[in-house]
C-alpha cells in the first residue's frame, strides 16, 4: 500500500482500533485504492494474541473493530474529499459510529494478513453509511455496515 495512511493524518486520534497516536492499539492504515478511487482499502496483519477461542483463528471482537474503524475513518477521507481538502487541514471532520451491523460469514485465519474494503453507500449532512468487508484468502470472512455520524470538533478534546 501506498500513500499517506487516513488515520495518520487525522489529528486526535487515539482510538484502540485506528489511532496513530494510540502506540498500544492495533494500529490499522486505510487508504484510497489505486484502481477503483471510491474503494478504500486496508490490510491487517494478526497477531497471537489476537485469537479466538481456536489458536488459529482471528477474534470475533478484533474483526468487529477493525471493520468499525476502517468504515468511521472512510467516511472521515469521504467527508474530507467532498469538501476538497486534504485530510487533517481547516476544520476537524470527525466522525463517530451510529451503528455498526457485523456479519460473520466465515472464519479469519490468524497467520496471515486480512484485507479490508470499504465503499460509501450512502452520504447525508451529519451521517454516512459505509459498507465494509474483511477477505482472508479470497474468502469473504465478514461483512459489516457501518453508520456513522458526524460529530463537532469539540466533541475530540471533551
Amino acid at each position: 500500500m501506498a500513500g499517506d495512511a487516513f488515520q495518520d493524518l487525522m489529528p486526535f486520534n487515539h482510538c484502540w482500533g485506528c489511532g496513530a497516536d494510540n502506540p498500544a492499539g492495533l494500529r490499522l492504515k486505510s487508504i484510497w485504492s489505486a484502481d477503483d478511487p471510491e474503494v478504500a482499502i486496508a490490510r491487517f496483519h494478526p497477531r497471537t494474541e489476537h485469537m479466538a477461542g481456536p489458536r488459529h483463528i482471528l477474534n470475533g471482537g478484533i474483526i468487529a473493530t477493525i471493520l468499525d474503524c476502517h468504515g468511521v475513518c472512510t467516511s472521515v477521507a469521504d467527508a474530507y474529499r467532498r469538501e476538497g481538502r486534504e485530510i487533517g487541514r481547516g476544520d476537524t471532520i470527525w466522525f463517530a459510529t451510529g451503528s455498526l451491523d457485523v456479519t460473520y460469514r466465515a472464519p479469519a485465519p490468524i497467520d496471515a494478513a486480512v484485507e479490508l474494503q470499504a465503499r460509501v453507500i450512502e452520504r447525508a449532512d451529519r451521517k454516512t453509511v459505509v459498507d465494509s468487508t474483511l477477505v482472508a484468502a479470497d474468502d469473504v470472512c465478514a461483512r459489516a455496515v457501518v453508520t456513522a455520524v458526524r460529530v463537532p470538533p469539540w466533541w475530540l478534546r471533551a
